[in-house]
């Protein structure tokens, strides 16, 4: 489902002149502990927008010794191959709540807070509603005075709840137990995560000297013979698991919401209810019936190389 922007603009001309550049350098960094998109874009005098252009990024989600473009420049004149002459005149942006927004996800589509979206909405809490037009920036008043206000609709990709939609929409449902190799290989890793019972929360972290949430999954299959890449866990949602019927111990739980509005942790099913996770007091277990988990809950799924 497409959504879309109403924006007011002025009606100064926007142009962009594209140098066709024959020998173009892409600058990269590597993702290290505690970066976000907001950050490494500040550092590196660009904007998040264009970090997730430049590396098909869907989202902001990063990971640790990610490498990122962070810069595309023309070897022979030093120029960025795109140069936009920018307005002059004032612009004020508003967003139309769609189904399935929240404040926080719609701050992140503006790089700002919900504090701010409050502030400029004069919003006593975070309660918004399907078709409510929201400001998302603050102007002087002598600013809003000089803006001749033109409305333009621009498209924009679904929510973050549609997008988890879809995906699960487009997967053929595994219906069948895992097989007795499978079962044995599970078994290792549920050893293994039991092993890890008390080791610290460490962003980043996939050793026991700490984990994150994908980084103890991605140690506890390893370790029991299956060779995963290490990713984020939206990642592993996206390009490596399929969801199941009915999961078996060993199978992988996902979550939304924790700390940004998509697929944001996982963690390992053990039975009954209960699922072994890398989560903010170190590795422990959890159940996925209780209010925080339940409101959170996405699906079960199995990864995708076992069978």
């Amino acid at each position: 489902m497409q959504h879309k922007w109403k924006t007011l603009i002025s009606g100064a001309l926007f142009t962009s002149v594209f140098l066709v550049a024959s020998n173009v350098e892409a600058s990269t960094y590597t993702v290290q502990k505690g970066d976000n998109l907001t950050k490494i874009a500040t550092a590196h005098n660009t904007t998040v927008q264009q970090l997730k252009q430049w590396n098909k990024l869907s989202d902001d989600s990063i990971f640790l010794e990610q490498k990122l473009i962070v810069a595309t420049s023309d070897k022979a004149t030093g120029n960025l191959v795109e140069k936009e002459n920018k307005p002059t005149a004032n612009k004020i942006q508003y967003y139309t709540v769609a189904k399935g927004d929240n404040l926080t996800n719609i701050a992140k589509k503006y790089n700002a807070t919900v504090s701010d979206v409050k502030k400029w909405n004069a919003l006593e809490s975070d309660a918004i509603k399907v078709g409510q037009r929201l400001k998302m920036q603050q102007l002087t008043a002598k600013e809003e005075a000089s803006v001749d206000e033109v409305e333009a609709v621009i498209e924009f990709k679904e929510t973050s709840d549609e997008a988890i939609a879809k995906q699960l929409g487009n997967e053929r449902e595994i219906t069948v137990s895992v097989n007795a190799a499978s079962e044995q290989m599970y078994n290792q890793v549920l050893n293994i995560a039991n092993q890890s019972l008390g080791v610290p929360y460490v962003y980043g972290g996939n050793t026991m000297a700490g984990f994150d949430c994908s980084g103890f999954v991605n140690y506890a299959y390893q370790q029991a013979g299956v060779k995963l890449t290490r990713k984020s866990s939206l990642m592993y949602f996206q390009q490596d698991t399929t969801k199941v019927q009915t999961p078996v111990p060993g199978d992988l739980v996902f979550f939304k919401n924790t700390f940004i509005p998509n697929i944001s942790h996982m963690g390992i099913y053990i039975g009954n209810d209960e699922f072994i996770h890398a989560g903010s007091q170190g590795v422990a277990v959890a159940n996925v019936k209780t209010k925080y988990w339940a409101e959170r809950f996405v699906s079960f799924k199995r990864l995708n190389n076992v069978q």
